[in-house]
């Protein structure tokens, strides 16, 4: 389980909104000043993020918790949006390469563009699949209270 410190900023019956701040290593890299990447990130990016999850115990509005998400679901969800659409931008480049010369297709732009095609139909079939999961393999959870003296110490 990956964990998290967030800080309730709403309490509605048992559902609790949460407000966490994004952590970057920008500011701990010696090449921050120099860096194209950490300006942007420090300019642009959202400082702090909020979730919304349901309470399996009484917290109050500013009370610190700890939130985490199951790392099956972060890896499942990672292999299926990084790997499988990798796979199949290969597998359909190598079948489009044998199979478009048969026709007088002898172009390798017909192979990339017939690859980038299957690869985006693949994006849609994954996206759908992700949305019909088991979606409390990628819910947050309310795991603890945590102290207020602990956390600021």
């Amino acid at each position: 389980m990956i964990t998290e410190t967030a800080t309730v900023v709403a309490v509605e019956g048992d559902r609790i909104t949460v407000e966490a701040a994004i952590k970057t290593t920008c500011s701990t890299c010696q090449a921050q000043s120099n860096c194209g990447t950490g300006a942007i990130s420090r300019a642009i990016a959202p400082k702090t993020q909020q979730l919304t999850l349901q309470s399996p115990m009484p917290v109050n509005v500013g009370d610190t918790v700890s939130v985490g998400i199951p790392e099956s679901g972060i890896v499942s969800a990672s292999a299926l949006l990084y790997i499988v659409p990798l796979l199949v931008f290969l597998l359909s480049a190598a079948l489009f390469n044998t199979m478009l010369p048969a026709i007088g297709l002898t172009s390798e732009l017909w192979v990339l563009a017939g690859a980038g095609l299957s690869t985006l139909a693949g994006f849609v079939v994954i996206s759908g699949l992700l949305k019909k999961m088991d979606g409390a393999k990628f819910q947050p959870v309310l795991l603890s209270k945590t102290d207020a003296k602990r956390a600021g110490a």
